[in-house]
């Protein structure tokens, strides 16, 4: 998601003034590439039910554990559902659908958009011609929990403790822009570097706004351990470090009737339980004590809800099919790692990962190859460069493999028996030519040291495509091993780099922008915690991710993303895996939730319980 001129294409109601730097625009939404399909005065997001009933209680599962409640910073494992759906947090630009949420920004999102930005806590946003500065006026009415009214001053302190203290990545999204000026409690400027980065406004308007007051004496580097005060329509009304949590809507809740927020929220309490890995957690769904499960695995969305609920219509199996970029799920490689620093090394292990046979026997045919970082989105690259793309890559043609410019980028295809030997021969070839032998039935460098590396997971159920990948390396004579850790020790382990080989989620936007750099820059390559797990460091790969954060209209951006996805796959960093487009969500039939379908497919914050059937749900679950 993410200029100059007439890049940001507002709705406004008035020019309010002139400035040095051209005639100021007052507006109640930001869009990029297009203008915000709703009006000034809209009742409510279409895709909600603005008369939803409030009440009733949900229980959710989260695997692993937790013990902080700050989600914003290195050190911790915080808990989940703690941050509204437009925050925008670090490697993505939006947490998602979230429940029970304590922490809201100066914009709301909608999920049937794309990148648009409407007023929340900020009633009006203001931009110059000049792309040189954004203004956004705080409601007055805007207060945290504990009844302290929110203030430009709270929107500054979290703005400037984000980026001394907070995640790497907000550096890298935010790098930007050059000051924050407090002009009155209600008014709040961001002055920009340049006019260039089209995202920035909505960067910053999805920033989640902390309270200085209840920071300020505390070390906000350190994990957060009492519940927190925020400014959302939640709290937390108790909780027991790494098991559970519970949140409460606030009745008092100050935002309750503006149109971001009618007819959502509407659950009473939402209760977050913890297990320690999937397998209980199903089994927590299928006797009742969890009311939802979104399932990921496709083996078992064929196979494990045949159970008795399922028989009887008491648990919905949905489909929601859904819209977005699907991005890039791979194995990464970590090149900070030698075993890995050779591109020629690289591909032999796309060579070697037989995604026929798994997609065939371990998925039921239910995924397609991902063959782009930009998969179903027109921004994915195809064919060989020609036109302006070609024009962008030349100047670094000469450190780019020649092969891309002749040939369309291909990833092995296999013919689903299990018997690859055509790519594991492309494999070992590709890994002689990078100096490896084989020797003793062993893949050995020339100081006779056999090839080894770890795959490191932090689910078991990842093991089942990852097993039968290790066993295709062994046959090539790799020492490859699978490591499934839990999840608070491999958040520690990727953000320290301490891995050989992960799998990792890039997840893109129509518009994609300032994310780009913390996934794939030399900046974020060298910061820890930051989203560039793979250790990528290419000046080609700098300069055109520049091109897609500054493109100022349409083509550019898609000329610049095409090219950058043609590098970055043909430097072979991962392993492409597979995407869906659809969600698969398994729920106990017990909720309301809108028909219309959105563009974003799932939303959980707009479902609602429904009294009758809970009641009926509850009196089957008791015979």
């Amino acid at each position: 998601m993410r200029t100059i001129t007439a890049l940001f294409l507002l709705i406004c109601t008035a020019t309010a003034a002139w400035a040095d730097d051209g005639p100021i625009t007052r507006s109640h939404a930001i869009a990029i590439l297009a203008k915000p399909a709703l009006p000034e005065n809209f009742p409510h997001f279409p895709y909600v039910n603005p008369d939803a009933p409030k009440g009733g209680e949900v229980t959710l599962a989260s695997i692993g554990t937790f013990d902080s409640f700050n989600p914003f910073i290195l050190r911790g494992t915080s808990a989940a559902g703690q941050v509204s759906p437009w925050v925008i947090l670090p490697g993505g630009s939006g947490s998602g659908s979230s429940i029970g949420h304590i922490w809201e920004s100066l914009l709301a999102s909608s999920a049937d958009e794309v990148s648009t930005g409407y007023g929340h806590i900020a009633q009006t946003i203001e931009m110059p011609a000049s792309k040189l500065w954004v203004a956004f006026e705080l409601r007055p009415e805007a207060k945290f929990s504990d009844g302290v009214p929110l203030t430009a001053e709270d929107v500054a302190w979290t703005y400037n403790t984000l980026l001394a203290q907070g995640r790497p990545s907000f550096r890298i999204q935010m790098a930007d822009v050059k000051d924050v000026v407090v002009e009155n409690p209600h008014r709040v400027v961001f002055h920009f570097k340049s006019n260039e980065n089209r995202e920035l406004p909505l960067i910053l308007g999805g920033i989640p706004i902390l309270p200085k007051h209840f920071f300020e004496g505390r070390d906000f580097t350190k994990p957060l351990v009492d519940p927190p005060v925020g400014s959302g329509p939640y709290r937390v009304a108790s909780f027991e470090l790494g098991r559970s949590v519970v949140f409460e809507r606030r009745p008092d809740w100050w935002a309750a009737n503006l149109p971001t927020a009618k007819g959502t929220n509407n659950f009473d309490r939402v209760r977050i339980e913890y297990f320690r890995d999937t397998t209980v957690a199903m089994e927590a769904f299928k006797a009742g004590q969890t009311d939802l499960r979104s399932e990921n695995i496709s083996k078992n969305w064929a196979t494990a809800y045949d159970f008795p609920a399922v028989q009887k219509g008491l648990v919905i199996k949905g489909n929601f099919k859904h819209h977005l970029p699907t991005g890039m799920q791979g194995y990464i490689m970590n090149t900070r790692r030698p075993v890995f620093a050779n591109p020629l090394v690289r591909q032999a292990m796309d060579e070697a990962f037989d995604f026929e046979w798994t997609n065939k026997n371990l998925f039921y045919n239910s995924y397609v190859r991902t063959t782009s970082y930009f998969s179903n989105s027109d921004l994915a690259s195809s064919g060989i460069p020609e036109g302006d793309e070609l024009k962008l890559l030349e100047p670094y043609r000469k450190e780019l493999p020649p092969a891309m410019f002749t040939e369309p980028f291909k990833l092995p295809v296999t013919d689903g028996s299990g018997n690859n030997r055509e790519q594991l021969r492309r494999a070992l070839k590709l890994l002689e030519e990078a100096g490896l032998t084989v020797k003793d039935r062993k893949l050995v460098d020339k100081n006779g040291q056999q090839m080894s590396f770890t795959i490191l997971l932090d689910d078991p159920s990842l093991e089942r495509p990852a097993l039968p990948y290790v066993q295709q390396l062994q046959k090539l004579g790799i020492d490859a091993r699978v490591r499934t850790v839990d999840p608070a020790q491999y958040q520690h382990l990727t953000d320290d780099f301490d891995f050989d080989m992960t799998m990792i989620v890039y997840p893109q936007s129509d518009i994609p922008g300032n994310e780009l750099r913390d996934y794939f820059t030399c900046a974020a390559a060298k910061a820890q915690g930051s989203g560039n797990w793979g250790g990528i460091c290419d000046p080609a790969v700098d300069a055109l991710v520049e091109r897609v954060v500054t493109a100022q209209d349409r083509q550019t951006l898609t000329t610049a993303a095409r090219a950058l996805d043609r590098v970055l796959l043909w430097r072979w960093y991962l392993v492409p895996n597979w995407d869906s487009n659809a969600f698969h969500v398994a729920y106990w039939d017990r909720f309301g939730h809108p028909d219309k379908p959105i563009r974003q497919g799932f939303n959980f914050d707009t479902w609602w319980v429904d009294p009758a059937k809970s009641a009926a749900i509850e009196a089957a679950k008791g015979q």
